[in-house]
């Protein structure tokens, strides 16, 4: 194989790994957004869920969900600094 062969699959191969990773977080956060869902259906107070929400998924992702229920909200919680 040339060397440039050699570096496309190393790029490639980089790439799948670093997909892999992303499969795995976005498995994760669906999880967690499904148990979520179904504490909200049995009747947990929203502020609660929420609460929880913003410990267990990524920044991002609360960011989307308080964009859905209170845009007014979302520009406060923009500020806020990112969970580790």
């Amino acid at each position: 194989m040339s060397v440039q062969g050699e570096r496309l699959l190393a790029a490639i191969e980089a790439e799948i790994k670093n997909i892999s990773k992303l499969e795995h977080s976005l498995a994760r956060t669906k999880v967690v957004l499904q148990e979520h869902a179904s504490r909200l259906r049995l009747g947990t107070n929203p502020e609660l869920v929420m609460t929880a929400l913003r410990l267990s998924v990524p920044h991002e992702t609360t960011l989307a969900l308080i964009e859905r229920v209170d845009p007014v909200l979302s520009t406060h919680a923009e500020q806020l600094p990112p969970k580790n």
